[in-house]
């Protein structure tokens, strides 16, 4: 990354109607703005990150916090989570953080974004 971010990036398939309505349900509840919310299909996204592997943000939500760390998927729900505070958002970072949570959080996130086209349809 090239760049110095003010805030975390997160990077969505703004082509997936499951990813953009699980995105709005996530920034509404990000009601201090810390997070920029970005559809990974625009280019001057990929321009900003030329590090970033898009095929991967095609299959899974990416927060790229500020000092660079990358999380991906299930992880980076939780991250977002914790960032975006309030009662929920603390609730779903402290349950991922349970023994064996995260393992089936990380599971259940990959097998509904393999199947997230058919289960919500494009854009």
């Amino acid at each position: 990354m090239t760049n110095v971010l003010e805030k975390p990036v997160v990077l969505y398939d703004g082509e997936c109607k499951l990813c953009i309505t699980a995105t709005d349900q996530l920034r509404a509840l990000d009601k201090e703005g810390v997070l920029e919310w970005q559809d990974a299909n625009d280019p001057v996204q990929r321009e900003r990150f030329p590090n970033i592997d898009w095929e991967r943000v095609m299959k899974e939500m990416h927060l790229i916090h500020t000092d660079g760390r990358v999380r991906t998927g299930a992880r980076a729900v939780r991250d977002i989570g914790e960032m975006i505070g309030g009662d929920v958002g603390r609730a779903a970072a402290k349950a991922m953080d349970l023994p064996g949570v995260r393992d089936a959080a990380d599971l259940i996130y990959s097998i509904v974004a393999d199947n997230r086209h058919r289960l919500g349809g494009k854009a």
